[in-house]
This record gives structure tokens, C-alpha cells and sequence, in this order.
């Protein structure tokens, strides 16, 4: 049976052994390569209803010709809104790579004209993820354990990471988009809603007052699903941790086995009830799923990083807190106290009134009162020398929380160092902050002080080298790179700077060398990318333009946001004579982010030969 694309056929399925359907004439191989299989979602012609879901047969295209079936979404009709949200996901599927996320390329998003019919279909093909959603799972196999949410959490989290890190947020993350394939790992699917984090977008929401239809001079799509989404992003105001709330949601539905619209709120915090529901979670993690959900993004984790590391700290949490709250541990710590506490008094009590005064300092600190804070550090210090180092450690994770405010982590790392000068890695971080804030000074002499405290630490090394390569000392750059290699061969990192490196110097068979003592050793696909586009430049340099080619098409398929890579592309494709696709390759250049100089210089010379070419316009 095959299926024709026309949602207005009045007939739709059709023989086997037919091209065209039977009753519109509309051709049944869609863009020379896709057949309708089944509608994974019923067919209706209710305009509400904008798009059709298919698994369908792909027969490839020239760049992948593996015949398999996958997922396509046609969009029927719709507003520009909807138009651009699926034009949208189209373009965040692409960047995206991960195996947990549906792939699609450029190929995979084209358009449609059915026979004799005013309409043009958008489509979008995708790898098909096999499994069961979880609101279905749900439905079915009822509430899951603590060890299990565990589980899933840290797998969601992980894709989410890789999702923010390319500076997009899904923005409808919820059961039904979330899929159990047969070997037990989750994936993420429906983009529809994803949006990338950049200083447009920002201003959006900055300029918003509130309303999803006409914020200030903007318009900002807001995207709701009841019970998963936060009330900023009902407010047209989502953010990246917008996406940790419906998180949250996600796994009190999980856990409770309980549908959301079902469970009460507290009328004065706004806070769902729900631990009634799940008596399986221990309270450290029931604590840590509340602050996910948290009714202000200020009180939610600040990045993906920062979840992670809570989640490695939770089961050692929860065990902990099965032993206190045991009844044997409590009597315990009732006969300790009696037969002790006499003897021990003086040595107990000056212990208390320090961590008394500890908590009062940590207090003040969350309040940003770092005065007074101090105040009360150096009181506790007074009492017990050993709290210096707690404190130093508070101040290095509040400083490496402080990802968005630079100074603010210059600040603590600082005040880190005054409670313990001897750690290295203060040091070493409030260098790279400094390098970041183009503090120079403040760079050389902590990295100085850090190599002092571990000569041997390649990262220090690492840090120092990219130092020097940004400031364009390339001879101190390239010293640091190799004191960095001899302490760790393994840092690919390094080896990739320093073939990057020689390539800048015209040394272009060293580069070549490190780069392919690189992809020994290196699997990640972003590495790989820049050591593959290392190669193509040494062979561009070398005028080895098909060899070129070949390497930095490679670094463009691991790696399609890389500026770099398109303004060497594009050099080459000239060189070739294929200038079509060399124009395509500028426009990526030009438009992608980068901070390296030598892509500034590329640019710089390719928008040179436009105004040579269009003068007039640049007067």
C-alpha cells in the first residue's frame, strides 16, 4: 500500500504497483526518494490539525545511500509562526549530533506541490528512534523507583547538556516527547519548539512585558504544554532553565505515577505536593527534583554542568540520610552523648560555636553580604584553623557557579586564595577568567604562581599556551604547547592548538603530523573536526586542493558550526573552480561565531574583493 501526500486527495491510498496516485494524479516518490509507509498519527482534514506524522521509506541521497526507514513530518498549512517553528526545527535537528537526538540534514527539509493544488507542503525527514514514549511507558508499567529516576535524570541531563552547549533550549520537554528505545537509553525528540540562545533572542525577552504576542518592538513565539511549563515561558520569557522546570515536572510524573492536573499546589509557595505520591524518594533527592522546578529561574541550577555534578553527590545524599533517620543510629547517638558528653564538653562545644559562626558567615555569603560574611569566617577560623579550607572551597564553587558574571568568579577565586594560598587549580581557574575579562597581568602572574605550586600540571601549561597563542606570541605559545605535551600526551586539545598553530607559522608538514597524531587517538566528534580541519589547511597551503577538499568536508559533517572551516572550504572550492558552492561557504564564514584571528583576517579579505566588485554599494 502506498499513501498520497495531498491532504486534500479524497483517496490517499493507493496499489503498490502505481507512480501516481489514482484519484489527484499527485506522484507517489516524493523528492525522487521518499515513499509514504503509514501514518503514525490518524489522518484528518480538520484545519486545526497542521501536520501529519509518516514513517516512510527513504531510498537516500547521493551522500547517503543506505535505504532504511525513517520519520517524516509534513507540515499541511499554518500560520508564518508555525511555518517558522518547523523551519526552525529543521535547522536545530541539523546542528545538533548526538545519538539520543533524531538526525536529519539539508537534504532532509524540502517542499512539495501536489498536483492541480494551490498548496505547498514543507517536509522534514528524520531518522526514526525506535521505543515507546514515556507517557505511554507510564500508562502502562505505573510509577518508577528512585534508582531508576536516578538513571533517567542523568541520561536527560546529558543530552540537555550537549543541547545547551550548542546554545539552543528544547522548550517542550515532557513525557510524550521523551523516548525509551529497546536498549534502555532515552532520546529527545520534537524540536518544533527549540530555540537558539542568541543576543537577539535575549533582547526579545528582555524587551517583553510579559505577553507571547507583541513584546516591545518584538515578537516572541511562546511555547505551553499545561503542567510542564513554566510561567516565564508562558510569558513569552523562556530561557535555558525553562527547560530544567519542565525537567522537574517530567520526573514528578515519572515517579508519582500520577497525572500533574491530579496533584495539589501549595497556595502560598506555588509549589506542586507530591511527595505523598512517590514515598520510594528520599528526601535529598526529592529536595534537589523541587529546586529543578522552582517557581523562579533564579532559584533553579544555573547549567547543566551544575545538575550533573549535584546528581554524583545525591545517592551518597540519600544514603546518609536512610542511616540517620534509622532508629538504631539515633539511640546510638543518644548513648554517645550520655556516656561523653561530660567528658568531652569543652572539646564539643568550641567545635559547635565555630560551625555556628561557619553558618552564619554562609548565610551572609548567600545574601551577596560578603563583608559581613568574612567577618564571621574569621571568627570561626579563630576557634578552628582546619575551617580555612571549607571556606576556601566555598568561595572556589561559588566562583566556578559564576559563569555568567566574570568578575564576580575574579572576586571569589580571589577570596578563595585568601583562605588557601596553596592550591593550584584557584590559581590556574582565576587565570583563565582573567584571560577571558583581558585582565593581562592578573593572567601571567597566576599561572606563574600555579606552575609554582604543580610545575607538572599540563593544563596550567594548556592555559598559558592559548594565553600567548591569543595575544599572537606564537614562539612563547608554541613553548607552552610542547611543556604541555611533554607532561600529558594524550591532551589532543593540545596537540590540536599547536598543529593550528603551524600552520599559522607555514610549517604545514608539522601540522599535518600533529593533526594525524590526533585522530589516533581522539573518538569526540568536535576534536576531530578541528584536527581535520587543521589537515585541510596544511593541504590548501600546499595546494593540494582535492586532498584539502576531502578533510575539510569531514570537519564540516562532525563539526557545521565551525566558521573556520567553511572559510577554508570556501578557498578551496574556488581553487576548483566550483565557485556556486564557494559563494555558500562564504556566507557561512561570514555568518557563523568565531573569536580566531585568522578567520577575521579571512573575512576581512573575501568582503575586500566584494567592494572591489560592487563599489557603489559601499559609498
Amino acid at each position: 500500500m502506498k499513501y498520497c501526500i495531498n491532504p486534500l486527495c479524497e483517496a490517499r491510498e493507493n496499489p503498490d504497483d502505481v507512480e501516481n496516485c489514482l484519484c489527484c494524479g499527485t506522484p507517489l516518490l516524493i523528492d525522487g526518494r521518499i515513499r509514504l509507509i503509514k501514518p503514525l498519527r490518524e489522518l484528518t482534514e480538520d484545519p486545526h490539525i497542521h501536520i501529519e506524522v509518516w514513517e516512510v521509506e527513504d531510498a537516500g541521497t547521493k551522500w547517503d545511500t543506505v535505504r532504511r526507514h525513517r520519520i517524516m513530518k509534513v507540515l499541511k498549512w499554518g500560520s508564518p509562526k508555525i511555518i517558522k517553528m518547523f523551519e526552525r526545527e529543521s535547522k536545530t535537528l541539523r546542528l545538533l549530533s548526538h545519538p539520543c537526538i533524531p538526525k536529519s540534514t539539508m537534504d532532509d527539509f524540502f517542499t512539495v506541490t501536489p498536483n492541480k493544488f494551490p498548496l505547498t507542503l514543507r517536509c522534514l525527514v528524520m531518522d526514526k528512534i525506535e521505543g515507546e514514549n514515556l507517557q505511554e511507558w507510564i500508562e502502562v508499567n505505573g510509577q518508577i523507583s528512585q534508582s531508576l529516576a536516578l538513571n533517567w535524570l542523568q541520561q536527560l541531563v546529558e543530552i540537555l547538556d550537549l543541547i545547551h552547549h550548542t546554545e539552543f533550549f528544547h522548550r517542550d520537554i515532557k513525557p510524550a516527547n521523551i523516548i525509551l528505545q529497546p536498549h534502555g537509553r532515552l532520546a529527545l525528540v520534537d524540536f518544533g519548539g527549540a530555540r537558539r540562545i542568541t543576543d537577539t533572542y535575549l533582547a526579545k525577552v528582555s524587551a517583553s512585558g510579559g505577553t507571547s504576542t507583541r513584546p516591545g518592538n518584538y515578537e516572541v513565539t511562546a511555547v505551553v504544554s499545561p503542567c510542564y511549563t513554566p510561567l516565564e515561558q508562558i510569558n513569552g520569557k523562556a530561557i535555558p532553565q525553562s527547560d530544567f522546570y519542565a525537567l522537574g515536572r517530567t520526573l514528578v510524573r515519572l515517579i508519582t505515577g500520577t497525572s500533574l492536573i491530579s496533584l495539589p499546589t501549595d497556595q502560598k509557595t506555588g509549589k506542586l505536593i507530591w511527595r505523598d505520591k512517590a514515598p520510594q524518594i528520599d528526601k535529598p533527592f526529592a529536595d534537589f527534583i523541587d529546586e529543578l522546578m522552582a517557581p523562579l529561574p533564579v532559584q533553579r541550577p544555573a547549567t547543566t554542568e551544575i545538575i550533573l555534578q549535584r546528581l554524583k553527590q545525591i545517592p551518597q545524599k540519600n544514603k546518609i540520610y536512610r542511616i540517620i533517620k534509622s532508629k538504631a543510629f539515633q539511640a546510638s547517638v543518644a548513648i554517645v552523648f550520655i556516656v561523653l558528653g561530660v567528658l568531652f564538653i569543652q572539646k564539643v562545644l568550641l567545635p559547635i560555636r565555630a560551625n555556628i559562626l561557619l553558618t552564619q558567615g554562609k548565610k551572609y555569603e548567600a545574601l551577596n553580604d560578603s563583608q559581613s560574611a568574612q567577618e564571621y569566617f574569621d571568627s570561626a577560623i579563630e576557634i578552628d584553623s582546619k575551617l580555612k579550607n571549607d571556606i576556601a572551597q566555598l568561595y572556589f564553587d561559588k566562583a566556578s557557579r559564576s559563569t555568567q558574571n566574570l568578575q564576580a568568579a575574579k572576586k571569589y577565586y580571589e577570596i578563595s586564595l585568601r583562605y588557601n594560598d596553596r592550591d593550584g587549580d584557584t590559581y590556574k581557574n582565576l587565570a583563565f577568567v582573567c584571560q577571558l575579562i583581558n585582565e593581562f597581568d592578573c593572567v601571567s602572574s597566576n599561572y606563574e604562581k600555579a606552575l609554582k605550586l604543580k610545575p607538572d600540571a599540563w593544563e596550567v601549561h594548556y592555559g598559558l599556551g592559548t594565553f600567548y597563542d591569543d595575544r599572537g606570541k606564537d614562539e612563547l605559545a608554541e613553548q607552552q604547547y610542547k611543556l604541555a605535551l611533554k607532561n600529558n600526551s594524550q591532551a589532543i586539545v593540545v596537540l590540536n592548538n599547536l598543529s593550528r598553530l603551524k600552520n599559522i607559522k607555514g610549517e604545514h608538514e608539522a601540522a599535518i603530523a600533529l593533526a594525524l597524531q590526533g585522530l589516533q587517538k581522539i573518538k569526540e566528534p568536535k576534536l576531530q573536526a578541528a584536527l581535520y580541519k587543521n589537515l585541510g589547511w596544511a593541504n590548501l597551503e600546499q595546494q593540494k586542493f582535492n586532498e584539502a577538499k576531502e578533510y575539510l568536508e569531514k570537519a564540516e559533517k562532525l563539526d557545521p558550526q565551525r566558521a573556520d572551516i567553511y572559510c577554508l572550504l570556501a578557498q578551496v572550492q574556488e581553487a576548483l573552480g566550483d565557485n556556486d558552492s564557494a559563494w555558500l561557504s562564504w556566507e557561512a564564514c561570514l555568518i557563523l561565531e568565531s573569536k580566531q584571528p585568522e578567520v577575521f583576517r579571512w573575512r576581512e579579505e573575501v568582503l575586500q574583493r566584494i567592494r572591489l566588485k560592487s563599489p557603489n554599494r559601499y559609498r
